[in-house]
């Protein structure tokens, strides 16, 4: 008999995994484990908030004033519209220049001059939060403790401490001012910060006055001191550029480099020279290709001469043009008297005689005229030779002439630049000249600053929100941190890193009544057929059991995730089983309490109903929890046929909603060598004849950790599901179990993780598992 189960709906088998090379961050698992720890995500997010709250009601209120200064290099009217336009380098390195003056210590003295900072060094202190307050005490406890160096007070006159206070009142000015470029323009905004509005405008109003004071002072100053060395210079770059115009123009004559129309004189010789070299090729050319026709023709016999059509060669001379038209002329008499009068009359013998003569008299013309041509070519070659001789004359002395071309090419450029240079010296101090007499600063103020009534800090926004992230942060990282200190089972990716075995599906957590799903009240009263059952026992007549009814809960639900994951149970049993003629099926746990009996009793159900034959036999021999669950304690059962005091038939009792055969236990709990039983051959036979009977027999095993029953009865069952609580099973546990018992881990088919509690399983899992798309395909009421 082949095992085939019969099922109207097709199987969900787990997706391929997918390889996972190298090293990722899986923000979806983040997230999850975010979800999954509410709690630590919560008390981290509302520490950090509340560290946030403290210190921006702590923390003093800071001002911000701030002046714009603007750099320009021209005014309208004034003396520097004769400045020509620095470049975008010039530009960008006095810009820099300016920045560096106004985060300069002397900027900074200038303005502890003006307000007189070093008098009252108070303003120039600013208050401290409550973070830097506590620190600032610790460090001086800190430097208390250390000893301090003993060493006599040193005494300072009282210039010298001023001075030294306007130093420490600068250093302080310029660590709390702030330059700033706006954008790509010459604009700079000046800025500063302090617990004191009033202050804050002061100090950036004066520094702008100070730097537009320190520009005219110094354009001034600068002006004096350039305008005496560009007087002296630019006498010494006149006198430099003369020479060199002279220098220039004496070379050019010395070396016979003159010029006509800006072009040397030898270059356009050489040019005239290749126009001739180009028409006398030509006319060679063409003498030549005469010559060729009139050496052809001469070689020619005077008959051979007439048949070539020698009459129509054009040829450049009247007389024998003349002959030519003689010669067609008799051609065509003597066509029209062989027409008339035949070929071998009179006249047309004297007019070949005639033609004879006067083609001889033609090729005696073209010789000559041959001799005439071959005598021009050598002339003509002769003047080829000539004109190419003479061009590579004029060449080389061309080319001898380059390096005097290039040093005079030298002596001009200098003579130029220093012609260039002599007039921009002279336009440069005609613009210090008027610097002097017109002293503009080329900076502007652009505006003045007043007091800021608004503070800037602390900035209780992105204080806030910066502290919500961390706790943010924080809390995730607990919870990645909790997370991979759990050392439990909760998915499949993680049963199967810990077993290798296949993943069955997952078993949701179902009702304390789904569980007990006991019988209705007129079917589970006990019935009195204990009296009756000793009876028989002692007699060794045992009949077989009444049949009985149980509402299974996967058969109230068949569109339940419970009852897809027992078809797919089923489909791994049929696989295992192709081509056996019975498969025996054990249904294992390695702790009680794991749902293995409820497995076992629905799987066993969901098969019967689609037609094949089953049998469910409770193996579970020290608690009989299978025949407690469905109300057969009483009767004969398992232990009869092992004791060989009823046949296996008589042992069995049917289900009436499925046709499902069961055998119970049979044993009490107090039997003490329960276990034993196991281990006899009668067991083995038992499962013999019911492979031959059933297409299905599921045995409903003991736990595997605390008794050594499911091990006695590995060689005689075909397959094992093991089935593993979820969130319960230790890693460890799973993995040394599997590892110390090969033929255990050879017999299972696969693993299912029972008690799942599914809307907490979306934690755990990726959003893209098909698990998690099924509610598609379940009912309403599943």
């Amino acid at each position: 008999m082949i095992v085939h189960f019969n099922d109207s709906d097709p199987a969900m088998l787990p997706a391929p995994s997918q390889d996972k090379t190298g090293p990722q961050l899986d923000f979806a698992a983040i997230f999850a484990a975010m979800r999954r720890n509410k709690r630590i995500m919560f008390l981290s997010v509302l520490i950090a908030v509340g560290i946030g709250a403290v210190h921006v009601q702590t923390s003093p209120r800071s001002y911000l004033a701030a002046t714009e200064v603007m750099i320009i290099e021209e005014f309208a009217g004034s003396a520097q519209n004769f400045n020509r336009p620095a470049t975008l380098a010039q530009n960008e390195i006095t810009l820099d220049s300016a920045r560096k003056v106004l985060e300069s210590q002397k900027l900074a003295l200038a303005v502890v001059d003006a307000l007189d900072l070093h008098a009252r060094p108070e303003v120039l202190s600013s208050e401290s939060s409550l973070a830097r307050q506590g620190i600032e005490t610790m460090r001086g406890l800190i430097l208390g403790l250390l000893p301090a160096e003993q060493g006599a007070p040193t005494q300072i006159d009282p210039d010298t401490a001023e001075q030294l206070a306007r130093m420490s009142a600068a250093d302080t000015l310029r660590q709390g001012i702030e330059v700033r470029r706006e954008g790509r323009s010459s604009v700079f905004s000046i800025r500063y910060t302090s617990n004191n509005p009033q202050f804050a405008a002061e100090v950036v109003n004066a520094y702008g006055q100070a730097f537009l004071a320190d520009q005219l002072i110094g354009n001034v100053e600068a002006s004096s001191s350039v305008l005496d060395w560009l007087h002296d210079r630019l006498m010494v770059i006149q006198e430099n550029s003369a020479q060199a115009a002279l220098k220039a123009e004496e070379f050019r004559a010395r070396s016979g480099l003159l010029t006509v129309a800006g072009e040397s004189i030898r270059v356009q010789t050489i040019s005239q020279l290749n126009s001739d070299l180009a028409a006398a090729t030509v006319e060679l050319a063409q003498i030549r290709a005469l010559k060729t026709v009139y050496a052809e023709l001469s070689e020619l016999d005077p008959i051979e001469f007439v048949r070539s059509g020698a009459a129509g060669v054009r040829v450049p001379a009247a007389e024998f043009a003349a002959g030519q038209q003689r010669l067609l002329d008799l051609q065509q008499s003597l066509d029209d008297v062989e027409r008339r009068q035949g070929p071998g009359h009179s006249a047309a013998i004297r007019l070949r005689a005639q033609i004879e003569r006067e083609g001889s008299t033609l090729q005696r013309e073209i010789a000559s005229l041959y001799e005439t041509t071959r005598n021009a070519a050598r002339v003509k070659e002769a003047e080829v030779e000539m004109l190419r001789a003479s061009i590579e004359d004029f060449s080389n002395e061309n080319l001898q002439l380059a390096t005097a071309r290039v040093e005079l090419q030298s002596l001009e450029r200098q003579a130029g630049i220093l012609d260039a240079l002599n007039e921009t010296y002279l336009m440069r101090m005609k613009d210090l000249e008027q610097t002097q007499t017109f002293p503009v600063a080329n900076v502007r103020v652009l505006s003045v600053s007043d007091v800021p009534e608004k503070p800037v800090a602390p900035r209780k926004t992105i204080i806030m929100g910066f502290m919500l992230l961390m706790g943010t942060m924080v809390g995730g990282g607990l919870s990645v941190l909790r997370d991979g200190r759990e050392k439990v089972i909760r998915t499949s990716d993680a049963l199967y890193d810990a077993s290798g075995r296949p993943f069955l599906g997952y078993l949701p957590m179902l009702t304390l009544n789904e569980v007990k799903a006991l019988p209705e009240p007129q079917e589970a009263k006990a019935r009195p057929v204990l009296p009756r059952y000793n009876r028989l026992r002692k007699s060794g007549t045992c009949q077989q059991p009444d049949p009985f009814r149980y509402p299974f809960p996967a058969l109230k639900h068949p569109r339940s995730h419970y009852t897809e994951t027992l078809r797919n149970i089923r489909n791994a049993c049929e696989t295992s089983a192709l081509g056996k003629s019975g498969y025996v099926l054990g249904i294992v746990s390695l702790r009680p309490g794991e749902g293995k009996t409820t497995l076992a009793k629905n799987l066993a159900a969901l098969t019967a109903v689609s037609g094949s034959s089953v049998l469910l036999v409770d193996g579970d021999v020290r608690t009989s929890g299978m025949s407690q669950r469905l109300g057969q304690s009483e009767g004969v059962g398992l232990r009869d046929v092992l004791q060989g005091t009823a046949a296996m038939h008589n042992a069995i009792r049917k289900e009436t909603s499925t046709g499902l055969h069961f055998m119970s236990s049979g044993f009490s709990p107090d039997d003490a060598h329960a276990g034993d039983s196991l281990y006899s051959s009668r067991f083995r036979d038992m499962l013999d004849e019911a492979r031959s009977r059933y297409a299905l027999t599921i045995v409903d095993l003991a736990p595997l950790g605390p008794v050594s029953d499911a091990r006695a009865l590995l060689p005689a069952i075909d397959g094992l599901v093991m089935v593993v609580e979820w969130g319960r099973m230790p890693i460890g546990l799973l993995q040394k179990t599997l590892s110390m018992d090969p033929v255990l881990y050879k017999k299972i088919l696969g693993i299912t993780l029972s008690k799942t509690n599914m809307t907490s399983l979306r934690d755990y899992t990726r959003l893209d598992e098909t698990g998690n798309y099924y509610d598609v395909y379940a009912s309403k009421h599943a």
